[in-house]
């Protein structure tokens, strides 16, 4: 079995082994993909690399998959399992998006692999939400249908950002003009951050720090920066894309009603976990509203297992042959 990760910038493939019913990962290989021009070239390097068995595949990708297909969002490339299927002889290749490949792995995650935010009240068979930012951002709820936890896939992380302040609407403001539409993702997210960055600096009428120009991964270094107190503007940038993320996951927490959890995924929560836990986050999240107690009520988790989905995804391979 075959499992596979694929987001805007890379692509995890692994062998899929069961061992006392647990999917396991073998040969685990992460590719660049502007390294490439399209999926199957990737697939059919792993393939002749690994000598994977060809009979059952599940890929996690950024994007809506729809009749078992895929145009990734952030990515020029499209999938379709049907080819895949043929080209290599499986016996089967299921594709989903990367947050249900996700939703699939957080149940096989042990407890340390999560960071609290918010203990709450867990209601048992709660609806369940995850919210995961990073190149991009993806939304998942799950609800319980009485033997198992159902994911089903959205594309939230693209609806339509919604300003809570004057200054989350000046950033509106200047986001639409540079794109003419402004959806979560173009806040919330690696490249969200950098553009909060920019906008900060216009404000003030500032230029962009040499740390900033010289950095080979500009938001990883403003969060380093942030994160160090090093950067006024970096501070408060980190700062305004931590409260746009929390009232987005209230939405989200809201829409779902997620009283089984709300758990943060992707690639910029666990790296700031310092600067969220220190509260800010939650006092966003909870806001001053009509569902202020019930958002207080909400058990909140930041995952710290950057291979959630891949994981995710082993465990849908497995379940195949369960079929």
């Amino acid at each position: 079995m075959v499992a596979g990760y694929i987001t805007a910038r890379t692509t995890d493939l692994a062998i899929v082994t069961v061992h006392r019913g647990q999917p396991k990962l073998v040969d685990h290989q992460v590719f660049i993909n502007s390294e490439f021009s399209n999926f199957d070239s990737v697939f059919s390097l792993y393939m002749r690399k690994t000598g994977a068995p060809a009979d059952f595949a599940c890929l996690g990708v950024a994007g809506p998959v729809i009749g078992n297909k895929v145009t990734a969002t952030n990515l020029p490339w499209s999938i379709d399992a049907k080819d895949l299927t043929k080209k290599y002889s499986f016996r089967k290749i299921t594709i989903v998006n990367d947050l249900v490949a996700a939703a699939s792995g957080l149940f096989q995650l042990k407890e340390d692999k999560f960071f609290t935010l918010n203990k709450g009240v867990r209601v048992a068979d709660g609806n369940i939400g995850i919210i995961a930012a990073g190149t991009g951002l993806g939304e998942v709820l799950l609800f319980y249908d009485g033997k198992n936890y159902i994911p089903y896939a959205s594309e939230g992380g693209h609806a339509g950002f919604s300003p809570g302040t004057q200054l989350e609407a000046e950033l509106w403001e200047y986001i639409y003009g540079m794109k003419g539409y402004v959806e979560a993702e173009d806040v919330i997210s690696l490249a969200g951050l950098q553009t909060i960055y920019d906008f900060m600096l216009e404000m003030n009428g500032a230029v962009r720090a040499s740390w900033y120009v010289k950095a080979k991964d500009r938001p990883g270094k403003l969060i380093e920066m942030a994160l160090a107190g090093k950067d006024d503007t970096a501070v408060k940038a980190l700062d305004l894309l931590v409260d746009c993320y929390a009232a987005e996951t209230a939405n989200l927490a809201l829409k779902g009603m997620t009283m089984g959890g709300i758990f943060l995924g992707g690639l910029i929560a666990p790296q700031i976990i310092t600067a969220l836990e220190q509260g800010r986050f939650m006092e966003k999240f909870v806001r001053v509203g009509k569902m202020e107690d019930l958002l207080k009520r909400i058990h909140v988790e930041i995952i710290i297992d950057d291979n959630t989905a891949l994981i995710g995804a082993a465990a849908m391979a497995a379940s195949s042959v369960a079929e």
